[in-house]
């Protein structure tokens, strides 16, 4: 049953590779006055090219977009981070307009398109998408924003009653979890589980050599496979894993405590 999910799981995720450019991070309720908001894109491959691209604000009072950011002539950094944001922020590569990033329930999506493409107050659309979340603080779901933009769920910043202290971080089973912000830095991530008891956390993930199991005090049995399915490790640990010996790419990593299992995709910087 393990070798038949397995499969299963390789044949997803090789679908989710194939999306090179993704929305990593969003915080867009900060302490005070909201001067720390980001959006932060990650790339796969570092130095990515960001040309063709643009990054739209749709707002959930009408579903329409109110902001949009022309991408061309920047790249992902060496790590694979792209960051706008407030001025406030560091390591932003463009400065947020005035009108910020609302609170929601709103939108942000990633299109294959132009800057012309999107004035003011144009419908949200799943031509040329390449990448969409649609978020709250607490508000009721957005159906509009939801069916225009081919999502299924609305991430809520405040699902931890700590919004203004938090950001919706991408997950390796493609949702997001709220969790202190970490612009261009890898996401705390949560891993997925077929248990809902006694979830490993792990950071960092992308890596660029070791991955923390934290706060786990029990042993682990570790499988990590490439994405044509090949065992690469095998190997019994408690706190961490080494993999800086590991081609740069993206894996699959299976974790295997007592009866209970976890896989998540890693990411070797």
């Amino acid at each position: 049953m393990k070798s038949t999910f397995l499969l299963i799981y390789f044949t997803l995720i090789s679908t989710v590779n194939a999306q090179s450019l993704v929305i990593s991070e969003l915080d867009s309720d900060t302490p005070g006055t909201d001067t720390a908001e980001f959006i932060e894109l990650y790339s796969t491959t570092p130095n990515y090219s960001l040309d063709g691209y643009v990054l739209v604000f749709f707002n959930g009072n009408g579903d329409k977009s109110y902001a949009a950011y022309d991408l061309d002539g920047y790249s992902t950094d060496s790590n694979g981070y792209f960051t706008l944001g407030d001025s406030g922020v560091n390591g932003i590569s463009i400065t947020l307009n005035s009108s910020g990033l609302q609170n929601g329930a709103d939108a942000v999506a990633l299109y294959q398109a132009n800057l012309s493409d999107f004035p003011t107050n144009t419908l949200p659309t799943t031509t040329n998408l390449v990448d969409a979340l649609v978020y709250d603080t607490d508000e009721a779901d957005d159906a509009g924003l939801l069916t225009a933009l081919g999502e299924t769920t609305q991430y809520n910043e405040n699902e931890a009653s700590d919004g203004p202290n938090h950001s919706l971080q991408l997950q390796t089973n493609g949702s997001y979890s709220a969790s202190s912000p970490t612009p261009n830095a890898g996401n705390t991530v949560l891993s997925t589980s077929f248990s809902k008891n006694n979830l490993i956390s792990i950071k960092l993930n992308p890596t660029n050599g070791i991955v923390f199991f934290i706060d786990n005090k029990e042993s682990l049995d570790v499988r990590l496979y490439d994405m044509t399915g090949k065992l690469q490790l095998v190997t019994t640990t408690t706190n961490y894993l080494d993999v800086s010996h590991f081609t740069h790419g993206i894996y699959l990593l299976q974790i295997d405590q007592g009866q209970q299992q976890q896989l998540m995709k890693l990411i070797i910087n």
